[in-house]
């Protein structure tokens, strides 16, 4: 038997993936609702309420905590390699560091494309920025010790290589987008840092060659800073985001502030 929600609330219930064919909502409130990929083929909604759910800012906490992880971890290490010369231990460490930034920068710019490309850009995303903290919290937690530094960073690589390629909510995009934007402004802040050396000891060719990069790193950070608000914005609206809405009827049912990104058909 088809499933039914008469006058029930809904909001923010998770209806993922779900077999919903000729599901039956009448006067339910589906406010921040996530049908994305469910076959909702010949579904009716008969006086619902779509849209933004209430207190969405809630999802913030988490964003704003992966964030201050990222930015610490990254400032300390950039201001602990300012002034790190080639031939020195460190820097080994140094290019290491500006590698991993590359590739993080990189891959968030590529990561608001379609997929399936940027699937793999996110999971080289997610890789980078996990290595990283792995690389700093591990590291500072055991006394700077290399080896358990080196470890935490393949470990958490990993960790974030899984989590970046598996799920993809818009909640999770607009996370990986402040921490794009927060990877591709520290790599700007370290070659802009090394540009002004070498511009102010006479070096104009190399300081110059370095300056589009910066710019391109800015642009990038920019572009992923309004893909996180994009995203925030997705993550609060009753999303169809890749439904089948095959036969699907909307009756007195407003889905102009829904996320009908990549459904199967034409409302």
């Amino acid at each position: 038997m088809p499933p039914s929600f008469i006058n029930q609330d809904l909001r923010r219930q998770s209806f993922r993936q779900q077999d919903l064919q000729n599901a039956y909502f009448e006067q339910c409130d589906l406010r921040g609702c996530d049908f994305g990929q469910a076959n909702l083929g010949k579904a009716q909604f008969v006086h619902c309420r779509m849209g933004v759910a209430g207190k969405w800012q809630i999802a913030l906490v988490p964003l704003v905590f992966m964030a201050a992880l990222l930015f610490h971890a990254l400032s300390s290490l950039l201001f602990a390699s300012l002034g790190t010369l080639p031939g020195q231990a460190a820097w080994a460490y140094v290019k290491v560091l500006t590698q991993v930034l590359a590739i993080a920068t990189l891959a968030a710019g590529i990561q608001p494309l379609p997929w399936p490309l940027a699937k793999i850009a996110r999971a080289a995303l997610g890789a980078a920025i996990a290595a990283l903290m792995g690389f700093f919290y591990i590291g500072s937690g055991t006394d700077n010790n290399p080896t358990w530094a080196i470890g935490g960073a393949i470990a958490l690589g990993l960790l974030g290589t899984a989590v970046a390629w598996r799920w993809r909510t818009p909640w999770i995009d607009a996370i990986f987008a402040a921490l794009g934007a927060i990877a591709a402004y520290g790599l700007a802040f370290w070659l802009w840092t090394d540009s002004s050396s070498l511009l102010t000891t006479g070096h104009w060719l190399r300081g110059l060659k370095t300056a589009p990069i910066v710019l391109i790193s800015l642009g990038i950070t920019l572009q992923n800073l309004a893909y996180c608000q994009r995203s925030l914005r997705r993550s609060a609206q009753t999303s169809f985001r890749r439904a089948n809405l095959t036969h699907c009827r909307f009756v007195e049912t407003d889905v102009t502030h829904c996320d009908l990104t990549d459904i199967t058909r034409s409302l």
